[in-house]
């Protein structure tokens, strides 16, 4: 297979060849280095073969001292294919400019549909798609995805409730759904006011309800602070209302390496393009440079479409940002300072937006295997307060 391929891009020639002394004149042409195969005798003069393009100047070199004569039957293979396309240049390449126009007018956006919504929100939705580069006259293949332009709508556009992105073929296609603000006013469920956790009451402000609990009383999660019984043994309850803050505490424990691995970026990039057919990736543009350390990439495929169908190729695009690479060795003093940050945050992150630590104790620390291990124990000024709805006549 592999000879065969060879010869093909050598280019084949079959000839026939004439006169009285074909076999010396032959056995001379293998003798100066020509290849020859397929031999045919016609008669007893006359002789079929197939030979090299590179070994035609040795046989009509050599055909006039053996008195031979040299008739060509036909040509094969890569040599002979680019002179037969060079005589037809202009149609080759007005062929490759029609399809090249062709591919570039699929992949352009033409129309955008915008349905679900009034001609406010469409314009504003039309307004924030040209902000996005997204416009009839642009091509496609340079446009975010469909999804991120969902994601990207549902967040500049605050009175959709959801909206549908898809493209299809030369178009975009949106339908959205608009958010309907509702002005029932709810009525008011009857409720008492508990503690959700355990803690030291420091203040509280009972806006409706009659309050059970006074500042500085230690409750019990489940323990009543106020109720909506507003005349004690009525049976009568309205929506008790409020907020009381209390002191609680919180135990947690935090391991942190003293060794440690910073990566850093300064923001510049450079972009590269490939050529994907398959599983084949054909280096475009950018390919020449260096890599120069270390190195974090994103890959992002464009695809290639003519109306509905899809084109067996996508673009490429690699985008590569220089890290560097840091190592930091914290001393003791600073690993125990950063666990406590980092614990102090991870615990606000699971408290309420009014919770406030106001004293942190390291109740154990230790050092093993190159990491600081630490006990904490937080004090918390949180909102306690719970409602808990009840049934009347219960």
């Amino acid at each position: 297979m592999a000879k065969n391929q060879l010869q093909f891009l050598h280019g084949l020639i079959t000839i026939e060849v004439s006169g009285e002394y074909i076999e010396p004149f032959i056995r001379t042409c293998v003798q100066k280095g020509s290849q020859i195969s397929n031999v045919k005798y016609l008669n007893e003069n006359e002789v079929q073969m197939t030979i090299r393009l590179e070994d035609w100047t040795t046989f009509r070199r050599l055909r006039k001292r053996f008195r031979c004569r040299i008739k060509v039957k036909s040509t094969s293979g890569l040599p002979f294919f680019l002179q037969r396309m060079k005589r037809h240049t202009a149609l080759w390449a007005a062929v490759l400019c029609s399809f090249l126009v062709v591919i570039l007018m699929a992949n352009t956006l033409w129309s955008i549909k915008i349905d679900g919504v009034t001609p406010e929100v469409e314009a504003e939705v039309q307004t924030q798609l040209k902000s996005y580069g997204i416009k009839p006259g642009k091509f496609t293949f340079s446009m975010k995805k469909p999804r991120e332009v969902q994601r990207l709508l549902l967040e500049d556009v605050s009175d959709l409730l959801w909206i549908g992105v898809k493209k299809q073929g030369t178009s975009y296609q949106l339908y959205g759904v608009m958010e309907t603000n509702y002005d029932e006013t709810e009525q008011p469920k009857p409720s008492n006011i508990v503690a959700s956790k355990k803690g030291m009451i420091t203040s509280m402000f009972i806006s409706k309800g009659r309050p059970l609990a006074e500042v500085n009383d230690v409750v019990k999660k489940g323990t009543l602070l106020a109720t909506g019984e507003l005349k004690e043994e009525s049976g009568e309850f309205i929506q008790s209302e409020g907020k009381v803050m209390a002191e609680t505490w919180y135990r947690a424990e935090v391991e942190i390496p003293e060794k440690q691995n910073i990566y850093l970026t300064d923001g510049d990039s450079v972009n590269s393009y490939s050529l994907k057919i398959g599983k084949v990736t054909i280096p475009v543009w950018g390919f020449w440079r260096k890599e120069s350390g270390e190195e974090r990439q994103e890959s992002f495929d464009r695809n290639f479409h003519i109306l509905s169908w899809r084109l067996p190729f996508q673009l490429q695009e690699t985008t590569i940002y220089t890290n560097e690479h840091m190592t930091q060795n914290l001393s003791k003093n600073q690993a125990v300072t950063k666990a406590q940050k980092s614990a102090e945050k991870s615990l606000l992150n699971q408290l309420g937006e009014e919770a406030e630590i106001t004293e942190g104790k390291i109740l154990h620390q230790r050092k093993d295997r190159g990491k600081v291990k630490l006990i904490l124990l937080f004090k918390v000024n949180e909102n306690i307060a719970e409602t808990k709805y009840v049934s009347q006549g219960d």
